[in-house]
């Protein structure tokens, strides 16, 4: 008789269970050793990227400026959020020093596609009578490399310019920008790119609702803006990590994932910002710790053979 009663609670227990509310998955995610567990706070920094070429060398003077006076601790904890033109610019700059119309001029006017070309004759500038096809580029080129400097007034419309002349043009802030690049090297591994840019394998914020998210099964952690959530949902290879109010928060016990976009009005803010802040790379590399299921074949009859003979 008790075995039977003992059956029946069971049969009935495990029954009722699937019906019961379970809590969200991640209550129960415990991450691998190299994510301590504790309180997390992700500032992603939101920039305004200027349109045009002047603003933009400004930009990047007073941005190089400001990394130079962040510590390294610091650099570590600023999570940038990099939009599309900004990351076509910066991908420019750290492959070969240069962004925007400057590729176009530091070019060797034997490698000018037909793109090049036609941008080239949209410039209204005159060229030596005497010059060949390429020698005209040449000078629209140099012209062109001028122009963006706001110096085009030292351009000689009879001068036959030379790619050496090109280079010494140049030279000086291909020198500047080293230290530009460095910096821009040193917090690259906190880029938050935004969902537009077709890149895979980084973390991305996504201004919209994660119904999509097997668009990007192949990103590691997604910054998701939400009106309703916070806290953080664990999928099979994706993290997201909610910016949203705490009506409704995914989280557990020995985790907390505190997310913000902050857009500050001068770089200047970037300083304290990265004091408060977590650097995305410390969870980038996220894992499920290890669990096994243990095996034990006993029967349901052998397992309670003690308890019923008491």
């Amino acid at each position: 008789m008790k075995k039977f009663i003992l059956l029946f609670s069971l049969v009935t227990f495990v029954g009722c269970s699937q019906f019961s509310s379970r809590k969200d998955q991640s209550q129960n995610i415990v991450f691998n050793s190299s994510i301590p567990q504790g309180k997390y706070t992700f500032t992603l920094v939101s920039l305004d990227y200027p349109q045009s070429y002047n603003k933009k060398i400004d930009f990047y003077k007073n941005l190089n400026k400001t990394l130079s006076e962040l510590t390294v601790v610091q650099k570590n904890n600023l999570n940038l959020l990099i939009t599309q033109n900004m990351y076509i610019d910066f991908t420019s700059l750290l492959n070969t020093g240069w962004f925007d119309k400057e590729i176009l001029g530091m070019k060797v006017v034997e490698d000018l596609n037909e793109n090049d070309i036609d941008y080239l004759n949209t410039l209204n500038v005159s060229t030596p009578t005497n010059a060949g096809d390429l020698q005209q580029f040449l000078n629209k080129q140099y012209y062109l490399l001028l122009k963006l400097t706001d110096n085009e007034n030292m351009y000689n419309p009879e001068f036959l310019y030379t790619e050496l002349d090109k280079s010494i043009l140049m030279e000086n802030t291909l020198l500047d920008r080293k230290s530009l690049i460095d910096n821009i090297k040193s917090i690259q591994k906190n880029f938050v790119y935004d969902s537009n840019i077709n890149i895979k394998n980084v973390p991305i914020y996504l201004n919209s609702n994660f119904s999509n998210i097997d668009k990007f099964s192949t990103n590691p952690i997604i910054f998701e803006n939400s009106n309703t959530t916070s806290g953080f949902k664990a999928f099979s290879k994706s993290l997201v990590i909610f910016i949203g109010d705490n009506n409704k928060i995914y989280s557990n016990k020995d985790y907390e994932f505190i997310s913000t976009i902050s857009s500050p009005l001068s770089l200047d803010n970037l300083k304290d910002i990265s004091r408060n802040s977590t650097g995305v790379s410390k969870i980038i590399n996220w894992k499920r710790k290890d669990w096994k299921k243990i095996t034990n074949n006993e029967t349901l009859e052998n397992k309670f053979s003690t308890w019923e003979d008491k």
